[in-house]
């Protein structure tokens, strides 16, 4: 690939503009500043070559780490100053590709570097935004997009930086920085436009007003992601596996819509994605081997930041309580639990059912689970009437062939509705939009007391008295009312291929809430909800360990 300079010059020259720009050039012209201010875009990069046969080449010059990026002309209505970084892939596997911000300085001043959601702890300081995944519209290509400087508040120039996901062995990728000053903001062009060039009066052995430092992180894909039996589709960072030979690929499921499996019984799961990527794991890294106790933290450290809107300061976390909350030991719980955490970091992500757990046959309070195997199927009475220790148990059915099967982990919840979030997004939704669903109001795409719908699947039943009585679909609900369906009931009621997790009915988890009184949390609210605080997917809530009731039930996991 080569370096591109694009060019990006205002057609109509503002008049009222023109003042402050005679200003700053007039400064500017008075000293040695100029000849750095007026310098064409130095392409000079540091790259290190770090991990696999890894080759990086600026304008056909060979270039090692780590990554400065100088930027010696900033000045209003500059043309696009364009670094690109040529990636070439000498080894015989494929190798995913990520970056991270080190460093921003700009006019000598080094900025406090944000993850978008967090809180700064200094006055200069630069939000850098979560990169997202586009499809390139010539090539085909999924490639990452962000943006490091985007504050018209705070700066009149903007950064903005995309690079290829993976590159293919004896292949070739690109990694390219684009800095844009469109000169159409007068009070702040005014005051950028000065200090950049009071910058070089006071510093005229400088030769740049915005110095970038980052990283490429690149890791053999084939060897750091464990794949299983069966030959389904795998992206950046994720690699999804056939738990068993009884397990294939549901035709028609793709990861960008939810892959789905389906046993040789017809019980169905969803993969859910979390990207085996430096970006997810900025302090586990992704080259774990041993998994220490001192591992297994920083993994779940890393996974409670990268689905930190959705934890919302909570309290709760996945730490163990007492055997009778869940049926498991101290000793049990731990070590399922980091089986868990492995499994995820290795493969990528995770299964879920696709339903709610379920069954054929109608339950009350006095019905045993005695036997009892949950499915993960549409159409089934959903389970009801178990606490949390009769739910992990029959969980715990899904397990096959050295995989678990369990209840969901607090952080596995999370985690789903961070991999919804960034399908949405992927697929055109605004990230504000997505987020608002999941965590404000689920009512237009779950069952809850308060919302309306139409069920026209005619194999589907609901109950108006919790479970007592159950009625043939189709069921027009019309207004407010507490209507308990069956699994699966209403299409509009899923989100990448997962059905009902919100609303319908509250869903154990192996999360502690840290309330000795109630330690057990169940989430996604249930057709009974009305309170605001119930009616989300994210909502969360807390139990007795002997609680059983008609409005709670489960749903599987295999890891």
């Amino acid at each position: 690939m080569s370096n591109i300079l694009r060019k990006h010059r205002k057609s109509n020259q503002k008049n009222k503009f023109r003042k402050s720009l005679a200003l700053i050039f007039t400064l500017i012209l008075t000293t040695f500043a100029w000849f750095a201010y007026t310098k064409i875009l130095n392409p000079s990069l540091n790259i290190h070559v770090s991990a696999w046969d890894m080759e990086y080449y600026i304008n056909g010059e060979k270039k090692e780490n780590p990554i400065g990026i100088e930027f010696p002309t900033l000045y209003p209505q500059m043309e696009d100053q364009i670094v690109t970084v040529d990636i070439l892939n000498n080894g015989e596997a494929l190798v995913d590709l990520s970056y991270q911000i080190q460093g921003i300085s700009i006019v000598g001043v080094t900025y406090e570097l944000v993850k978008e959601g967090e809180q700064p702890t200094t006055e200069n300081y630069i939000t850098i935004a979560d990169p997202i995944l586009e499809t390139d519209p010539e090539t085909g290509e999924l490639i990452s997009k962000g943006i490091i400087i985007n504050d018209p508040e705070k700066f009149p120039f903007t950064l903005e930086i995309e690079h290829s996901l993976q590159v293919a062995a004896k292949d070739d990728a690109y990694l390219e920085v684009t800095a844009k000053w469109p000169g159409d903001n007068d009070e702040l062009d005014t005051e950028w436009g000065y200090a950049v060039g009071k910058y070089f009066m006071d510093n005229p052995d400088a030769t740049s007003a915005m110095d970038i430092t980052l990283s490429i992180d690149s890791y053999q894909a084939n060897e750091e992601i464990i794949g299983g039996t069966g030959n389904l589709p795998n992206g950046p960072g994720t690699r999804p596996y056939l738990p068993s030979s009884d397990f294939t690929q549901v035709e028609g499921t793709t990861l960008e819509t939810g892959l789905v499996i389906q046993d040789s019984s017809g019980n169905e799961y969803v993969w859910i994605e979390v990207p085996k990527l430096a970006s997810v794991y900025p302090t586990a890294g992704i080259s774990i081997k041993d998994f220490t106790d001192e591992e297994y933290q920083k993994i779940e450290n890393d996974l409670h930041t990268y689905a930190s809107t959705y934890r919302n300061g909570t309290t709760a976390s996945d730490t163990y309580y007492s055997d009778e909350t869940t049926g498991l030991s101290s000793s049990e719980y731990t070590e399922l639990k980091q089986k868990m955490l492995k499994s995820v970091y290795q493969h990528g992500g995770f299964y879920i059912s696709r339903y709610e757990a379920g069954t054929n046959a109608k339950r009350n309070s006095n019905t045993p689970i005695t036997d009892l195997v949950p499915t993960s199927q549409p159409n089934q009475y959903p389970i009801n009437w178990v606490t949390c220790s009769q739910a992990q148990t029959l969980a715990s059915k899904a397990s096959t062939n050295g995989y678990s099967g369990s209840l969901l982990f607090g952080i596995q919840w999370d985690l789903v509705q961070k991999y919804i979030e960034a399908k949405a997004v992927d697929q055109g939704t605004a990230i504000g939009t997505i987020q608002s669903q999941l965590i404000n109001n689920s009512t237009s795409w779950g069952n809850y007391r308060a919302s309306i719908y139409n069920i026209t699947n005619e194999s589907a039943q609901y109950s108006l008295n919790n479970g007592s009585e159950w009625l043939q679909a189709p069921y027009d609900k019309t207004s407010a009312r507490s209507v308990l369906l069956s699994t699966g009931s209403n299409i509009v009621f899923g989100k990448q291929n997962i059905l009902d997790l919100a609303g319908n009915i509250w869903e154990w988890t192996l999360e502690n809430s840290n309330v000795s009184s109630q330690p057990c949390v169940i989430r996604g609210g249930s057709y009974e909800s009305s309170a605001s605080s119930e009616l989300t997917v994210n909502s969360r809530s807390n139990n007795t360990s002997t609680q059983s009731y008609w409005s709670i039930g489960f749903r599987m996991t295999i890891f």
